[in-house]
This record gives C-alpha cells, structure tokens and sequence, in this order.
C-alpha cells in the first residue's frame, strides 16, 4: 500500500507528521517506509517529479508492505485527476495500492486557523468577516465545502480513502493516534507511541498578537515596503506572545451572527458528506456551539499604550525594519492608536 495522509493545512499536519518520523524505528518494524525528514517524496510529488518515488517503490525491502507519506503540502495538489492518475498507475505498477487520508474539520475552527496564520505572516488578507465571505464566494481560493472539495477522488473507486473527524466527540481524539489506528498500526507495547517534541511554529499569537501582525503589515504596505524580505516576519510577534503569555487568550474572530452565516452556508454539504462517510449526521460530529468572540482592538489606558509602543519599538528592531521609515511607521501607528 502507497499512503498519502495530506493534511490537509491547519489540521494537526505538522504535529502528525513529526510524530510520525520520531517513531520511525516503530513503523519501520511494523514493515512500513515513511518519507525522509527531508520530505523528499512529499516534495517531488508536490512539483510533479514522480522518479523519487518510483525509486523508492521499485526498492522496497521485500519484507516492507507499506510507504508512508505524511505532509498537507498535498492537500490541494493531489485532488487533481492527472496527479491522482499518475499515482495510482505508478502504485499498481509495483503490486501497491493507493491510499488517500484526510482530516476533516469544522470550517469555522478551520477559518480562524487559517486567517490567525496568514496574518501572523505578514500576508495580504481582508478583516475576519470579509475573509470568510470571501473564502466562501471563491472556492477557487479554497475550497472547504467537502463534497465538492474531493470529488475528483469519486472517479477513483479502487483508491482507498479515509477521512477521519477532528472531533471531540470520536472515540481516539489526538489526532495522530487516530491516524496510526485507521491504518491498522500497534501501538508498542509497555513504552507505546514516543511522543512528539513539542513546536511553537504554529502556536497562534493570541489576540493581541494578531492586532500586532495585521498593524504592522498595514503600516509596513502603507509605505511601501514589502515585508516579504523580513526574515523572521512569522516569527517574532509569535515569540513575543508566547514570552508576554498572549498566546492563552487567542484570537476568536466570530460573532454569532457570522458563526450562523458560515455554518448555514456549509450545513447541507456538510451533513450529506457526513453521513455518507461516517453514517451519521454533521452535528452529532461537530455540535452546534455559541459564538465566543474574543478580539483584540488595540491599547485602551495610557498605560498599556505606552507598552504597546514599547513592544512595537522591540518587533520592529527584530525584524531589521529599515531605520529611515520607522519615523512614518510610528507617525502611523500613533494614528491608529489614537483612534
């Protein structure tokens, strides 16, 4: 079996596929081949290079029956039925099957995920409401209605999927212990799974450092510096939240009546891919919550305005923003404190 788990992208990907590569040992003696940490296979499949794993499946010990590839650089790129074609072909060539895997997440959750992440990177995005209009009038952008999301994988009966809740209401709720028992893999005994090193590449920066990240790439556009050259864009702000304790009151951007927009425009669809896949309805997966809303607009005392200048002093000194338009930065900056 060749199997692709493709995140897919703010689903608990980073921390299964770490986990994954650290009990290397432990799948490697239950005769399966996971993917470098280089990500090699992932990689070339990603751009189209299919002769990695070719290598790779034409090499396999005898004594292997599975490869393994984790990574939600996938996600979107393997939905596409010349890709899925080739893999397919290229697998059954070789006496494999090909085996597709995803998590499934509220889009909500995910909504907030994504737009926390593309602000925290300094990337060009609308407020929270305009985002997720948008997110659900271009589903070129991204799609996140399910039934449409993975319907080129319908022309595709002999490849096996599995698509596995990221729910609270599942019987194994981490999500890499989901994984590994969906595909059949024992846990070790006495010393069980090793866990994963823990990361703080994907920690959301907490509703202040949101604030921060989405003033700062206004500011930085307004002057016509693209902050696409800072280095450590992604970086510092998520540094400092979690040193100032920002990242335990995160960034909720919905009211409720956004929350009831967005689920009502995904209900349908979510409810008939719910119940042809896992034979019970959308809700009993994923119940219907009330909105709670946590935002952060700014310093309000005089107080807390002068940290926050002093902090925004210390990010821009970390990014080596250049010197000669900190004067305009802080003119800005000023202004919208100001109100």
């Amino acid at each position: 079996m060749l199997w692709i788990h493709a995140g897919p992208h703010k689903a608990a990907s980073s921390y299964v596929t770490e986990r994954l590569r650290k009990n290397r040992s432990t799948l490697a003696a239950q005769r399966v081949l996971m993917d470098g940490d280089n990500n090699l296979l992932a990689n070339s499949i990603a751009e189209k290079n299919y002769q990695p794993l070719e290598q790779a499946l034409s090499g396999l010990p005898s004594d292997f029956q599975r490869i393994l590839i984790s990574s939600s650089s996938l996600d979107t790129r393997i939905l596409k039925r010349s890709v899925l074609t080739i893999l397919r072909d290229m697998a059954s060539s070789y006496g494999f099957k090909l085996g597709i895997s995803y998590f499934i997440r509220d889009q909500q959750s995910w909504l907030n995920s994504v737009y926390c992440h593309r602000v925290r990177r300094f990337r060009s995005t609308q407020d929270f409401p305009d985002y997720c209009r948008y997110i659900m009038n271009n589903p070129s952008s991204w799609d996140i209605s399910y039934p449409s999301k993975f319907s080129p994988l319908k022309d595709y009966p002999e490849i096996v999927k599995m698509f596995l809740p990221l729910s609270r209401q599942v019987e194994i709720t981490d999500p890499f212990l989901a994984l590994t028992s969906a595909l059949g893999l024992k846990e070790p005994p006495g010393i069980g799974w090793l866990k994963g090193e823990p990361s703080k590449k994907n920690i959301q920066p907490g509703a202040k450092g949101i604030w921060m990240s989405r003033v700062c790439y206004q500011l930085m556009e307004s002057l016509g510096f693209d902050p696409d050259v800072l280095n450590r864009k992604g970086k510092v702000i998520r540094d400092l939240a979690i040193e100032r304790g920002w990242d335990q009151e995160k960034f909720d951007g919905f009211d409720q009546p956004l929350l009831d927009r967005v689920a009502g425009f995904y209900a349908s669809s979510n409810d008939a891919f719910s119940r042809e896949h896992w034979g019970v309805s959308w809700n009993e997966l994923f119940p219907v919550k009330a909105a709670s809303q946590f935002v952060y607009s700014g310093p309000d005392s005089e107080q807390e305005k002068k940290e926050m200048r002093r902090l925004m002093v210390r990010v821009l000194r970390e990014l080596h923003f250049p010197w000669p338009l900190r004067k305009r930065f802080f003119k800005g900056y000023d202004s919208i404190v100001a109100g």
